[in-house]
């Protein structure tokens, strides 16, 4: 009779494999050490991944799930954060835009920060292995110049900067966070960061209609 997987066993893998293999990288880390990590035996290991490539690949696609899943999450806060803030413009404005930039992008920080050992072992792994993070990396440069263009053409940002170029500032901005992360054993202040970053965009990128005081409201006289 085949031996079933012991309860439990597949995820203790997983979590086993992201520590070796973020602590080793791919090529040097050993199979009985993700297998002892986890508390199976190395014959184990094999109901659950035929090779520690297998283990790693999922552990990517997690990765790349909760990526894209971030991003749908994000798209639509936006959707929604522009029907209620449609009609505003002025400081009013641009204080609301960094106070939903801040909390979305917190949401997005904290990702990052619980699979940055995953993203620098993927990268490390060589181009077999970060074809797919160029490829989300290229669709989110897209969707933030589309973005950033559309607040362009509503006043929100300059016009006259490439959104092309902010694009790859921002995308290369958190690509730089993941990268000085990675040693940390301490959480940094996420949130901190995330208002000091948005704080200097938004001094520098702001257009009219965020920077414009809204004209004084006149009131009717009564009799």
């Amino acid at each position: 009779m085949a031996r079933r997987p012991a309860p439990g066993a597949h995820e203790a893998l997983l979590e086993a494999a992201r520590e070796e293999i973020c602590r080793h990288g791919l090529a040097r880390a050993r199979v009985e050490d993700i297998a002892r990590r986890a508390g199976i035996s190395k014959g184990a290991f094999y109901l659950h991944f035929r090779t520690k490539d297998a283990a790693f690949a999922e552990l990517v696609q997690r990765l790349y799930g909760a990526l894209e899943e971030q991003t749908r999450r994000r798209e639509e806060a936006e959707r929604r954060f522009d029907r209620e803030h449609g009609d505003e413009d002025g400081p009013a404005l641009l204080r609301a835009q960094l106070e939903f930039e801040v909390q979305v992008d917190l949401e997005s920080l904290e990702l990052l920060w619980r699979n940055r050992h995953v993203i620098r072992a993927l990268e490390a792994a060589g181009p077999a292995w970060t074809r797919g993070l160029a490829d989300f990396r290229r669709r989110l440069q897209r969707a933030l110049r589309d973005r950033i263009a559309a607040k362009q053409a509503a006043g929100r940002l300059r016009r006259d900067i490439d959104p092309s170029a902010v694009a790859d500032l921002l995308v290369g901005t958190y690509e730089g966070f993941v990268r000085r992360t990675a040693e940390l054993r301490q959480k940094p202040d996420l949130a901190g960061w995330a208002r000091s970053f948005l704080t200097i965009f938004y001094e520098g990128m702001a257009g009219p209609a965020a920077r414009a005081a809204p004209p004084p409201r006149t009131r009717r006289a009564t009799t």
